[in-house]
């Protein structure tokens, strides 16, 4: 039986004894307030003395895993889950080798479950965030029996979460700050949901038919926002595209209502910690990204993040974020659009240059529909794609790190301009005539046929060299599920381009083209383990493949006539 803590009197509890050094244990609190701490157990000093609540996270330090014989008998079906969870040697977790140190040594650990007040039903309550003045309680409805999975003891499934998909779309607290922040139930289900896509330990299904109405019917929140924008990423890559549409539509309604869109949002709703205010930032952003990708797509058909002033700070480099250090001063759009003539160089993140790169995505899509002038706006578009090239910085042309590890901001930056340059050159091109231009492929839209600005024939170089570019992310060496899931239909544009290539200029597929092809194959097959868009778009684009191989030789666009290839209303789509 445990003796009863009694504090000693008139104790300093804020003094370290003269010579000691560094305790090797400290507890929450004092970490957040950067304060030392001298590690004693129950309560360390500073929080006897102040009377604040101490709570110390269990150590995993030199965990390697469960034991051969911990494996073989596990000492409870809880236990059994837990250690295949991470357990390195279990081959059948992940398809691919995997290293699971990351999850090891940051255990999830729920809150504790008097951080919060709560209502005479149980319920936990949060001040509402949706102005600063108001005090009034927002209720998070727990997840009910009959609203939630049956599955017990998932709780990995958040550090799978934060491994291979919170490193593509970083908006949520990092993991190391999971504990610190409140996270409603309906939020927590939505990370279990999405983190089950990437192991073969439990299937997403159980959490599928609630995921969705369980956010939905919340208050409006800065939770319910987060949750709603990672809803409309999983539910397109899941191929349930008309479903995503519907989270996004209410998440930019929700972000408007809030007013997160506004540059004092995050500091005037960050309650004082750095993390929040980077966090919300970053929900902001974040939201304008996948807008702005998701109307290029075809889901919506107004960017509308894009009409507000863009007024919020910029994020901050990942590695301070997800340290959970406080970052530097954020700078501004107007800053980054006039670094090119300023007299110093200054540094800006690698998530603003992908923020860059959908503003340039953006501008494409607006000029689809424009009747006159376009040709100015083409070669205006053309010129500030190669010029986000040439400013690049060193550090952010180089994707790899010197850990070999990759810069997944700068990769979908990359990817991102790239399928911008696809959308603009290839409807103007000769390209055309292929057979598959005409073929049914999700994310295969691309917009209207148009009048070139150069001739055909340098719109299609122009393509065909994007999507080559497109092609190249796919080779470089690293798991491609801890990509973005958007990933996959820069891959269909990038596949489509070089297979109307190959019809209408050479007849019969060359090896380049057959080697990047088949390495995009493959790619779609190892993603259609995770997102059952893939699976899809797989068949779909060897179907075309065959056709082109097939078929051979087509004429250009100058030797056809033009209505074999648009609609009635005189455009082009490709699905």
């Amino acid at each position: 039986m445990n003796e009863p803590f009694n504090p000693p009197m008139n104790t300093n509890a804020t003094a370290v004894p003269k010579g000691a050094g560094p305790s090797l244990l400290a507890c929450l609190t004092c970490r957040h307030k950067h304060l030392k701490c001298d590690g004693k157990t129950p309560i360390c000093g500073r929080c006897l003395a102040t009377s604040s609540e101490c709570q110390y996270t269990p150590s995993r330090r030199g965990y390697k895993g469960p034991s051969k014989k911990r494996r073989a008998n596990p000492s409870s079906p809880d236990q059994l889950a837990a250690d295949l969870a991470f357990d390195p040697q279990n081959v059948g977790l992940i398809n691919v080798p995997t290293d699971w140190s990351l999850q090891a040594s940051l255990q999830y650990m729920p809150p504790p479950p008097t951080t919060l007040p709560s209502t005479s039903s149980g319920s936990p309550l949060l001040t509402n965030t949706n102005t600063s003045e108001s005090s009034q309680p927002v209720r998070f409805d727990p997840l009910t029996p009959d609203s939630s999975s049956a599955i017990g003891n998932d709780g990995y499934l958040i550090d799978i979460y934060y491994t291979f998909f919170h490193p593509s779309h970083p908006i949520l607290p990092p993991l190391r700050h999971f504990q610190k922040f409140y996270i409603p139930p309906f939020l927590e289900h939505v990370i279990k949901f999405v983190g089950s896509h990437f192991t073969q330990a439990t299937s997403s299904e159980p959490y599928r038919p609630t995921v969705k109405t369980s956010v939905m019917e919340q208050d409006g929140t800065i939770e319910k926002l987060q949750a709603l924008v990672i809803l409309a990423i999983v539910l397109h890559s899941r191929n349930e595209r008309g479903e995503a549409g519907e989270c996004l539509a209410m998440a930019v309604d929700l972000a408007f209502e809030l007013g997160l869109h506004t540059e004092s949002y995050a500091a005037r709703m960050g309650e004082g910690d750095p993390v929040r205010e980077e966090s919300l930032r970053r929900t902001w952003w974040e939201l304008f990204i996948i807008e702005g990708m998701l109307t290029a797509l075809g889901v919506q058909q107004i960017f509308r993040t894009s009409l507000v002033p863009p007024e919020v700070p910029l994020p901050c480099e990942e590695r301070i974020y997800q340290d959970g250090l406080t970052p530097p001063p954020p700078p501004t759009i107007a800053q980054f659009d006039d670094r090119v003539f300023a007299d110093e160089e200054r540094d800006f993140s690698s998530f603003t240059y992908r923020l860059e790169a959908v503003r340039i995505l953006g501008r494409v899509v607006a000029i689809q529909d424009m009747v006159e002038g376009q040709q100015d706006h083409v070669e205006a578009i053309d010129a500030r794609i190669t010029s986000w090239f040439h400013h690049l910085p060193e550090t952010k042309a180089e994707l790899l790190r010197s850990d070999g590890t990759v810069d997944e901001m700068m990769f979908q930056a990359t990817m991102i301009v790239n399928g911008a340059a696809i959308y603009l050159h290839f409807p103007r091109s000769d390209l055309l005539s292929s057979p598959a231009v005409a073929a049914e492929v999700i994310c295969g839209h691309t917009g209207p046929c148009s009048i070139p600005a150069f001739s055909h024939h340098a719109h299609a170089m122009k393509a065909v060299k994007a999507s080559s570019e497109i092609s190249s992310l796919a080779s470089i060496r690293m798991p491609v599920f801890k990509h973005t899931p958007f990933f996959i239909c820069a891959l269909v544009m990038s596949s489509i381009v070089q297979l109307a290539a190959c019809s209408v200029k050479a007849g019969q597929m060359p090896d380049p083209s057959r080697d990047r092809l088949t390495l995009t194959i493959g790619v779609f097959k190892t993603l259609a383990r995770t997102w059952a868009i893939s699976q899809t778009i797989m068949r779909q684009i060897k179907a075309v493949a065959r056709d082109v191989m097939d078929l051979g030789l087509r004429p250009t666009i100058d030797q056809i006539d033009l209505t074999t290839v648009l609609d009635n209303n005189g455009r082009f789509w490709m699905s």
